[in-house]
């Protein structure tokens, strides 16, 4: 499983990098992929919102905008019909008229100011620069940072939503089959044969924050072992994950530790980076860069296949995931896409559901990590590659 290191910030080439908790994974064992394949069918992950009109265990924080005010859940599509509500860890359900109404637009939970489901105020957001659990500064504000919590926090703060679309077609991108950009690892899956599925990648990678890093129920895994136990589910194959993704990590460290990645002789390789390094502003140079971890992947084993990861957003506020950098760093992750090489946008996923969702409904740390139905996000994007829905 992974294992826990320690949460900090530091300064690396004039930007700020924020290590999570993880380091390199280790290689699950044949006891826990099995755990994972047995929560696939909670997990829908071959059902993501833009093929099913069922919209599962989608996550929101109660935000209580003013004192006195009802707390406000936020859906990411108008609701025909709610089927459960939740806590992320599962442990209390919530019902449509006793516990919560659906609002008006019926794109709204409310809960009543009686409730007992901790809420998250408007007004503890941002706190002032140098106060515990926080990070600075605030987009515009430096007298401003923004509330950061590890562990449970977020996840003590969230619900899960389960319910009917009233309609309302999916407007980004959607994952298609890359059967064709991804023809190795289509024949090895389809024939049953063994792949050894790597892992480039930062902190998001390496699992932060998912329940199952941090030990709490529902005991989720993070996204590359959800990948690979629903292929080896999906297409009755051994797949083997070695996931090399460490905290605080940028592509550069990716290109750094490239040759060890190699050494595991990997057959399809998610590059997932581009948190840590939108901070730069400089969308040509992640380009580069990771045109340069492409090359060297094509010279040295030339049959191994490539997804390039695209990130979920960071928190809008926080100066250190400029908003407007994300869609121009997948862009250019879009540019180098080809023969063996795909692209999963979960930048298109999230900027979608954002739409009608506050950041922190899935974000579990407060700045730049994907609670467990982020994770899902992540997960359904790369399936959405690899498995016919």
């Amino acid at each position: 499983m992974l294992r826990l290191l320690f949460a900090g910030c530091w300064f690396v080439m004039g930007f700020v990098t924020l290590s999570m908790t993880a380091n390199a994974a280790d290689v699950p064992t044949d006891e826990a992929r099995a755990a994972t394949i047995n929560m696939l069918p909670e997990l829908h992950l071959l059902q993501p919102p833009w093929v099913s009109a069922v919209v599962y265990r989608e996550s929101t924080i109660l935000l209580e905008a003013k004192d006195g005010e009802p707390a406000i859940g936020r859906l990411a599509f108008a609701a025909d019909e709610i089927l459960t509500v939740q806590s992320a860890d599962g442990k209390q359900t919530f019902q449509l008229g006793n516990d919560f109404q659906l609002g008006g637009d019926k794109k709204t939970l409310v809960f009543p100011t009686t409730t007992k489901f901790p809420l998250i105020k408007a007004a503890d957001l941002y706190v002032p620069t140098g106060s515990p659990d926080s990070y600075k500064h605030r987009v515009g504000n430096p007298d401003q940072s923004l509330m950061y919590h590890t562990g449970s926090w977020f996840h003590d703060r969230q619900v899960e939503i389960t319910y009917r679309r009233a309609g309302g077609e999916w407007s980004a991108t959607k994952p298609a089959l890359a059967a064709s950009a991804l023809p190795r690892t289509f024949a090895r899956l389809r024939e049953g044969q063994p792949l050894t599925l790597g892992v480039s990648g930062d902190s998001i990678s390496a699992g932060g924050d998912a329940s199952g890093l941090w030990k709490f129920a529902p005991h989720m895994p993070a996204f590359p072992e959800l990948v690979a136990a629903q292929l080896q589910k999906s297409y009755n194959a051994p797949i083997t994950l070695k996931n090399r993704a460490v905290g605080g990590w940028s592509i550069v460290n990716g290109n750094s530790d490239l040759d060890k990645l190699l050494e595991e002789k990997p057959n399809l390789i998610l590059v997932a980076y581009g948190m840590n390094d939108v901070g730069r502003r400089n969308p040509g140079w992640f380009k580069e860069q990771t045109k340069s971890f492409i090359d060297r992947v094509h010279a040295a084993a030339p049959e191994t296949e490539m997804i390039l990861v695209a990130p979920m957003l960071g928190n809008a506020e926080w100066v250190h995931t400029p908003r407007e950098m994300f869609a121009a760093y997948r862009d250019v992750l879009k540019e180098l896409t080809g023969p063996g090489i795909a692209l999963a946008d979960v930048t298109a996923v999230w900027t979608e559901l954002l739409k009608n969702k506050h950041d922190l409904d899935l974000i579990g740390n407060g700045l730049n990590h994907p609670n467990d139905c982020g994770h899902r996000l992540y997960a359904q994007t790369i399936l959405g590659l690899l498995v016919a829905p």
